[in-house]
């Protein structure tokens, strides 16, 4: 799309912002002056004709267009094809396919529907919940600075300018388009669920209520006023709403609703036609790119949210033919979309190749699907890239920190994904030799990402709290290292140590969260258990109550033990290579969490987001930590499984009480149960990681 008029044969006048400016254009879209000035939008041209098309038409075209004028009317044909499609039937059914097609015809430009608030209860209703014009200003700006940087949905300039207008024509009483409205309650409902604590505050006293109940309403009353507008009336306004409603939900960590939201987004851009580009039709530069962008995060949302609830992919890929997006909107790189693009991209590939990540199951197809995403990680940009980035513009554009570390975490889960089977798999040194390498590097991958996790939640937190995918990620990716050491029956992972350490630098980072979202208090109460299933010295042991009575006394209260804190040298530097490490945030829980300290809180990514993420060094030898009970440890030794209707005797220090291994059918998990896992209990796969297993060194 921004390719230059002669690269196919046309000519180009200057755009229409240019005319009438009276600059010169250099005839590209969007232009210099419109990409310079922000309002790629506006960049018009008027129709390009190709040079030798000028010429008067011959006197065969003559003949040839005097024959066609001689033709019969089929505009019957063509009412009887609007018949059909009023009463549901589309270009793929059975009645249009009675003639030869040999091309599908572009679908109409999509208009708002508009009504006022007089005639409309819904629409009255919401503009009764949103906030005065003041307050909204703040919320659109904080939606804008730093919200919309997550994924980039919204392209500011045109956004803003609608914005301005949606005013006017609400002072002036006049009726308001419906889409619209949605889109601006549904980015209200998003810019409260990211506020800073000043901010959380002023709205709180100037609106009288909690934010989160103002978040909730701002949402309902765009559901409420979407169930409004007439089915037929799609329009790309629709998508980027219910793709914030997607968004909206995932913050709240309701994952299925966001998925079932997602489903709703993508059939709406499917009837606008934007996965294929030939049903674009006759649209400026500007929506065409807005329709490419678009698809693109529902592209990657799809794969994302579909792996992550273990559901089908809601896409049918073979029935697209849309470009990526050119991202030339901005005037300066990367583009905030860039993450996005980059997912789409590889994604594109991994479909095309193997279909979905649960059907490369071989060693060999492992192996292929591993390649072509580590070929997908070596060729980011300079600013993206896994070794060494280039931070000179962090400070510029903060949100490239944000994109740097979203891109680094989704990358080393795309690995994992197929190859998550063989860690929950019974191992020992007599599996087949590629099991066990497949399983060995499955734990390189899983602690480079939980390296990366680390970096990424000292960047998130506090402010950030909502991010529900990173955040989960950290649980999910202990839970697959607790399988990893469960599923160790003869002890042959020579990492088990570097392993433990992980697990509690994932514990310590889910007790900072415990108090900020539900769903992470629920996965660190898990986690913790699971942590107590494996001989981890640094959960603290079990002592008498007379230990615990003296310990009260003489500790604040509340306190956690004092633990001496550690780093750790995990996973490698380079992809692929286990010869080199890098170095992770970890300590025990106690300590106060990974990299405990944390600048300020951070402002909006416009003004200067800054990275406060770092690693440090670990020695070689651990040192088991002692809290102030003044307890010893000792490692029990492993001993033969014995079988399964047999209790589990007690370890020389017990870390959960001898359970049998029948009792677990009655149980989800280590003793939840699916409504004491809430929301984790839809959102986490814990079935494949065969957590319920209880191995033979516990004995």
């Amino acid at each position: 799309m921004d390719a230059s008029p002669k690269d196919n044969g046309q000519v180009r006048s200057a755009c229409t912002e240019c005319q009438r400016r009276k600059q010169k254009c250099n005839r590209q879209w969007p232009c210099n002056h419109c990409q310079k000035r922000k309002v790629a939008d506006r960049c018009h041209f008027s129709q390009t004709v190709a040079a030798s098309a000028e010429r008067a038409p011959s006197s065969g075209s003559r003949k040839r267009n005097r024959h066609r004028d001689e033709q019969p009317d089929s505009s019957s044909d063509d009412d009887d094809a609007q018949d059909f499609a009023a009463i549901g039937y589309g270009g793929a059914h059975f009645f249009t396919n009675l003639e030869v097609q040999t091309e599908k015809k572009p679908k109409p430009p999509a208009k708002q529907h508009y009504m006022a608030a007089s005639n409309c209860h819904q629409l009255e209703r919401a503009l009764q919940v949103l906030p005065p014009r003041t307050t909204t200003d703040s919320l659109v700006q904080n939606f804008l600075s730093r919200v919309n940087y997550h994924y980039y949905i919204i392209y500011p300039p045109a956004f803003l300018q609608e914005y301005r207008e949606w005013w006017m024509a609400r002072f002036a009483s006049q009726p308001l388009g419906l889409q619209w409205t949605c889109l601006l309650l549904m980015v209200c409902a998003c810019s409260t669920q990211y506020t800073d604590p000043d901010f959380k505050r002023k709205l709180e006293m100037e609106l009288g209520e909690p934010i989160y109940n103002l978040s909730n309403k701002y949402h309902n009353a765009a559901r409420e006023l979407h169930s409004v507008i007439p089915i037929s009336s799609n329009h790309i306004l629709n998508v980027q709403h219910l793709l914030h409603s997607s968004y909206w939900y995932k913050s709240e960590a309701r994952f299925v609703e966001s998925w079932h939201a997602l489903s709703t987004a993508i059939r709406e851009a499917q009837a606008l036609g934007i996965h294929q580009d030939q049903l674009a039709g006759s649209i400026s530069e500007f929506d065409f790119e807005m329709r490419r962008r678009l698809w693109c995060v529902l592209d990657a949302w799809d794969w994302q949210i579909s792996a992550l609830l273990s559901r089908p992919k809601l896409i049918d890929r073979s029935e697209c033919k849309v470009s990526l997006p050119a991202l030339t909107l901005e005037s300066y790189s990367p583009s905030p979309l860039l993450h996005m693009k980059l997912q789409s991209q590889v994604i594109g590939e991994l479909a095309s190749r193997f279909g979905s990540p649960r059907e490369v199951t071989s060693p060999a197809q492992i192996d292929q699907y591993t390649r072509v995403i580590i070929d997908w990680m070596q060729g980011f940009p300079s600013v993206y890239s896994l070794q060494n980035p280039d931070t000179s513009i962090d400070s510029k554009y903060t949100w490239v920190t944000l994109h740097r570390h979203y891109l680094h975490t989704m990358a080393y889960s795309m690995l994992l994904d197929p190859i998550r089977a063989y860690m929950a798999r019974r191992m020992t040194v007599n599996s087949p030799p590629n099991d066990l390498r497949i399983r060995d590097e499955g734990i390189t991958y899983t602690m480079k990402l939980m390296s990366a996790l680390s970096s990424f939640f000292e960047f998130l937190y506090p402010r950030d709290a909502r991010f529900h995918w990173a955040l989960f990620s950290i649980f999910d990716t202990a839970a697959v290292l607790c399988s990893v050491i469960l599923h160790d029956e003869d002890r042959c992972i020579s990492r088990r140590q570097e392993i433990i350490m992980a697990i509690e630098s994932a514990r310590s980072m889910l007790a900072r969260l415990a108090a900020e979202t539900r769903t992470a208090k629920t996965s660190y109460e898990i986690l913790s258990k699971l942590a107590k299933r494996i001989e981890n010295p640094y959960m603290p042991p079990k002592l008498s109550g007379n230990h615990h009575k003296r310990a009260r006394a003489t500790e604040e209260s509340l306190t956690p033990p004092f633990i001496q804190h550690f780093d750790l040298s995990v996973g490698s530097s380079d992809v692929g290579s286990t010869d080199d490490f890098d170095t992770y945030s970890a300590s025990p829980v106690g300590s106060g969490g990974a990299a405990q300290s944390i600048a300020s809180a951070s402002p909006a990514y416009g003004s200067g987001f800054a990275e406060v993420s770092a690693g440090y060094s670990m020695p070689n030898t651990l040192t088991p930590a002692y809290d102030t009970y003044d307890a010893t440890y000792s490692i029990p030794p492993a001993t033969q499984a014995l079988p399964d209707n047999v209790l589990m005797p007690a370890p020389p220090n017990p870390y959960m009480p001898p359970t049998p291994r029948e009792s677990y059918a009655q149980l989800s998990i280590d003793g939840f149960s699916e409504e004491q896992l809430g929301d984790l209990a839809a959102l986490w796969n814990y079935q494949s990681l065969d957590l319920n297993f209880v191995p033979s060194q516990n004995v």
